[in-house]
């Protein structure tokens, strides 16, 4: 497929996932996007396969890292990279077969219409697979609590499958965002309801990863924590985010 006309593009940060890589590149080309993966020099290779893919295919694209500097830092790359290159449309997606790839149709249908489109567990239709109850009511719960601390309507503050219009990420200022874990998503939210730009969820199944290890972490968890506090503040007086 000729990537000359292709307006969509799939930014995938990547670390250690040497197991999925090649069937998720693979599979992703079957539609009608780009993909850059941006490898945080992993060292268990999963950037020289992209690299391999990258040759075969010119769908495929490789922004490597020196070393690991975090999701929200990934992505900030991938946009300044994709606007370079002139993509209309970024769609963050993780290689992990968390995100099912028959959601990414009506991402993609979507997208034409709205400024930011988020893939949402927590809408008629969504949810999660291969969790227990437990892990699914602390999930629910730490979304209900992000929403009434950052006074939103959207349900899945941190889902990490969404895409964004280059006219959604000019007035962002995503250059500027701080965050790296899951509140750089939430931060991102944040911003995109200051600018008033047009929002949609969509129903997603979200999976457990298949292979390889989760890249969860303990700062993680207190970035998101401090950032619901610190900006839970500001909503509350009123004082602009971004």
């Amino acid at each position: 497929m000729s990537s000359s006309k292709i307006t969509h593009l799939v930014i995938i940060p990547t670390y250690n996932e040497k197991e999925n890589i090649y069937d998720f590149i693979n599979e992703i080309c079957k539609y009608d996007v780009s993909v850059l993966i941006v490898d945080d020099n992993s060292p268990d290779g999963t950037g020289e396969i992209v690299k391999k893919l990258s040759f075969v295919s010119d769908q495929v694209n490789l922004l490597s890292r020196n070393s690991k500097q975090g999701l929200g830092s990934a992505y900030r790359d991938g946009f300044k990279w994709g606007i370079e290159k002139c993509y209309k449309y970024f769609i963050e997606m993780d290689a992990d077969y968390s995100h099912r790839f028959e959601d990414l149709d009506q991402l993609l249908a979507e997208s034409h219409f709205q400024d930011v489109v988020i893939g949402s567990r927590y809408i008629n239709g969504g949810g999660s697979e291969g969790w227990d109850m437990k892990r699914k009511l602390l999930s629910r719960a730490a979304n209900k609590i992000s929403r009434f601390v950052l006074r939103s309507n959207i349900n899945d503050m941190t889902s990490g499958f969404r895409c964004y219009s280059e006219h959604a990420l000019s007035l962002i200022n995503f250059q500027n965002t701080n965050s790296d874990g899951y509140s750089f998503q939430i931060e991102m939210t944040l911003r995109s309801i200051e600018k008033k730009l047009s929002i949609k969820e969509v129903p997603i199944i979200f999976n457990e990863r298949r292979l390889g290890k989760s890249k969860m972490s303990k700062r993680i968890v207190l970035e998101a924590l401090l950032f619901l506090a610190n900006n839970g503040v500001k909503r509350w007086l009123n004082i602009k985010i971004s």
